[in-house]
Order: structure tokens, then sequence, then C-alpha cells
């Protein structure tokens, strides 16, 4: 057993299930003794606290969580999870175990930050030595300002601002500490929040109270298709990592493709859930030498776009249902639970469109490309809010992230910063001829065939005159007209920056 004077430091994980490259376990390991803890957090009262996660999301936290928890193991750092309100759990954890000192990565959502405030708050005022780390981010959201504004609206001059900063070394793994004494922990585990993994409930069914649409319409599914696909854990990361080269060969000239396994490398559920940090990708793409200047350049420029996601949504409440663009708050979208259906079961009867609501459903991912086309399919052939579809992908997708998923969504609508013009619609059959020539990605994911296809949902031409004239009657509206849509209510991990010049019509 660790010296009794020996530093004790609770190291609160969220969103940054490993242990390399972690700032927090590093600097609590430098002090001492580690106890480590995980809670599937509830929204208070006033809306404080993390988005709560979806179907698919919740399917792989259980799963990467199972595989930390053995890793940590390994370092004799045991992991107490718990479930509920995060302002009362960590102060009585704290006080439980009489640790020292609370770390934790920080948070950049409003309504997070806001939480880890308070809890910052109460634990100072109980004596507890508090530490935030940077760990999920590159640039810190504060930290990027053009001169005489608050923050960057537009990702160019955000991307020529800081891509060449210097953000430090990969921190390696922490050495394993003596073995606590289990009677430490006994008084923890009384609390009645606190259970074992199994006990959260993330593979339980609904319930989340965001993004319950396709969980409600098939609960567990994901343990039936997204699991076939996928291995959730820090180590299935690290292997993947080491083949960057491979995962992104070419990645400058055909992240287009959906249907090239090499186009993208598909890290962005690890990024999601801090299975890898930014840096450890950062770090990677600068010195895997098998990586073209090219492809190097053009995949370090899309882990900046996911960091502008998060530059905006820092500075903007509610991004998950607001427009960005207040003139959105009355565009005239239409009310078609049928529309909607049909998209979401991947029935519009064109065949990109399908194709991409299947791989979603099937994998809980899908190509950036795609993502972008289905997006400007529902939001401007079918004029349904953005939300409806920002909700859906948030449900569905094992990657969405508070940030990227309203943030790429907003982009596609053209209601977000740096949005594309609203006049550009995405032509899913022009697409299709454009990326799919051969129709392989059609023919991996499409349930039927194209002979058999159903109807279409809507005339092309026809929808998206009609998308032109609902955003002339947005411009024109009042400044006092009633919003249209929902008042309260994604596309990949980096953001969906449009490739190539930009058409009336793409």
């Amino acid at each position: 057993m660790a010296a009794a004077d020996e530093s004790l430091t609770l190291v609160w994980f969220r969103d940054d299930l490993r242990v390399r490259d972690h700032a927090a376990l590093t600097a609590a390991r430098a002090d001492g003794r580690v106890i480590a803890a995980w809670i599937r957090e509830a929204r208070d009262d006033e809306g404080l606290g993390p988005r709560p996660l979806g179907g698919a999301s919740r399917w792989w936290a259980h799963e990467s969580l199972a595989v930390l928890h053995q890793e940590l193991s390994e370092l004799s750092i045991p992991l107490l999870f718990a479930a509920g309100e995060a302002a009362a759990i960590i102060p009585q954890l704290a006080d439980r175990l009489g640790v020292d000192a609370v770390r934790w990565s920080r948070r950049y959502a409003p309504a997070s930050r806001a939480l880890d405030s308070q809890i910052k708050t109460a634990l100072s005022n109980q004596g507890f030595t508090v530490h935030s780390h940077i760990g999920s981010l590159l640039v810190e959201p504060w930290t990027a300002a053009p001169q005489g504004g608050d923050h960057y609206k537009v990702f160019t001059p955000f991307w020529k601002a800081v891509s060449g900063r210097e953000v430090g070394d990969v921190l390696p793994t922490p050495e394993p500490q003596t073995p606590l004494d289990p009677a430490l922990l006994e008084s923890a585990r009384a609390c009645s929040a606190v259970t074992d993994l199994d006990g959260l409930g993330l593979l339980e069914g609904t319930g989340s109270d965001s993004g319950d649409f396709a969980a409600a319409g098939g609960p567990r599914w994901w343990q039936n298709t997204i699991a076939r696909h996928w291995s959730p854990g820090l180590r299935a990361a690290a292997s993947q990592l080491e083949d960057l080269g491979a995962g992104i060969d070419g990645y400058s000239t055909t992240r287009d493709v959906p249907s090239d396994a090499t186009s993208t490398s598909r890290l962005s559920p690890r990024l999601r859930f801090g299975e890898l940090s930014p840096r450890q990708l950062l770090h990677a793409a600068q010195t895997t030498t098998s990586i073209s200047a090219d492809d190097r350049a053009a995949w370090i420029r899309q882990l900046y776009w996911r960091e502008f996601s998060w530059h905006l949504t820092y500075h903007y409440p509610d991004i998950d249902y607001t427009p960005i663009r207040d003139e959105f708050r009355h565009f005239p979208y239409e009310d078609d639970d049928e529309a909607l259906a049909r998209w979401r079961s991947g029935t519009t009867g064109y065949p990109l469109i399908d194709a991409g609501m299947a791989q979603l459903w099937e994998t809980g991912w899908m190509h950036n490309r795609v993502r972008m086309v289905t997006a400007s399919f529902l939001t401007k052939n079918l004029l349904q809010h953005w939300w409806f579809g920002e909700q859906w992908f948030w449900d569905t997708l094992v990657d969405a992230d508070e940030a990227n998923n309203p943030v790429s969504w907003q982009w596609v609508a053209g209601s977000g910063a740096d949005a594309a013009p609203y006049f550009r619609v995405f032509n899913p059959e022009r697409q299709r001829e454009r990326f799919d020539p051969d129709g392989a990605y059609i023919d991996d994911w499409l349930p039927y065939s194209t002979d058999a296809s159903p109807t279409h949902i809507v005339d092309l031409a026809d929808s998206r005159q009609a998308a032109l004239g609902a955003y002339d009657r947005m411009k024109n509206m009042s400044a006092g007209a009633e919003p249209a849509g929902p008042e309260s209510a994604g596309p990949e991990s980096a953001g969906p920056e449009p490739a190539g010049q930009k058409s009336a019509e793409d």
C-alpha cells in the first residue's frame, strides 16, 4: 500500500476514455495515488450538463468503458461508475474518499462549462484542490480571436490563425501505482448513485431525453447491427492509429468517394469518446512517413474543422436547436411526417440517399460526402427542419458529438457560421454520378435494386425551386414574425468542408 501521506486525487473521466496523453491522469499520478470515476450524467433542473447520449453512443460508451476499466486495473487504478447529477455525485465522492484533489479534462459546450464551474466552486468551498486540463482540443477557444472581434466565424481565418501553433508532446501512459487498500473504496461504493457498469443502463432502450427517435423504433438495434462493425475501446483505437498511413492513403483525392475503404480514417468515434486525443492524431499524421504531403495536409485540415466546430459551440449556447444565423428562426419549414419517415427509413427513391441511410442504421456511421447530400436533401428538397435530421444523427451515429453534429447540420442547412450558400443544393443524382459512378457504394448498402426502387418522394428540380422560394420568403419576413419550426427542440467528425468549387446545384 502507498504511503499514508501520499496525495490522493479523484480523476473524473468524461469524453476522454484513454490513459495515454491524458493530462489530468498524468498530473494526478505525478502527485501520488489516483481513483477514477465516470458518471452517466443527467442534466439538472437548469439544463446544465452534457447533452444526453443517443442510442448508438450509449452502446459505444458502454463498450469503451469496459476497456478503460480493464486498462486502469492494470495500472491498479480503481474506476467507479455512477449515474445521476454530477453536481451532487462528485463532491460526495471526494468527501467519502477523503481525496486531496479533483482533476478533469475541460469541456467546452456552454451547459457543461457552467456545470463544471459550479462543481469547481463547490469543491473549493469544501477545501478540495481542483484542476482542469486541456485534453479534447488542440486550441482552447478563448485563445483564438481575431483583432477587433470576439471570435472567428469563418473557418479559413481561424485555420490560418491556429494551425501553426505548437500543441506539445504526447504524454505517455502513467506508471502503475501500488494497489490501494480496498477499504478506501467501501464508503464511496455505499453511495446510492454508485453502481457497476451494467447498472448505468447504457444498453437499456431509450430515456435519454435527447435523440430517442431511432431507439424508440428499435430498442437495442445497435447490438444486432453496429456491434458487427466496430470494436470500441482505447486498445482498438491505438491499433487503428498505428495503421493511419494505410487508412488515409490517397485521402486528398479519394476522400469524397464513399465506396473507397481507404478514403477516410474512420477515427471519428475514437476522437469523439477520447479514446485518442487530437494531439495523438496530429502527431501521428505529422510523423508517419508513409503518408504523402498532400494527404497529410488535407487530413490535418479536417482535424482543425473539428476544432472550429468546438470553437463555435463554445460561443453559441443551444447550438443544437438554435440557428446561428438569426434570420433562420423565420424559415418556413414544412410539417410532413411522411417525408421525414421516408428519409429516416431510406425509402426516398433516390439511391444515394437511401444507401447512406441504410449504412447509418447498419453501422452507426456514414461517409462524410453522403452525410452532406442526405442533410441537404432533408432540409432543402424536403423542407424539413434541420433539427429533426440532427436529432436522428445524434441517436444513430457513433461519432455524434455536441459540436460537430449540430454545426455540420447548420452548415448544410445554411443557418450556421461559414455556412454553405443556401442556393447550394446537393443534387443526389449528380452526386451519385460523380462520386459513385460504378454504383459500388449503392450496391453495398442499398436494400433494393435501382430497378425496384421506391417512387421518388419529390421531383428534384421542383423541390429545389420550392426551397429557393422558401429562402426568399424568409428574407422578406418582418422582424416580428414568429419563428418557423421547433423553437426548442451529422456529418463526420471533422465537419463537412466543401470540396472543389461551389456550384448553384451540385
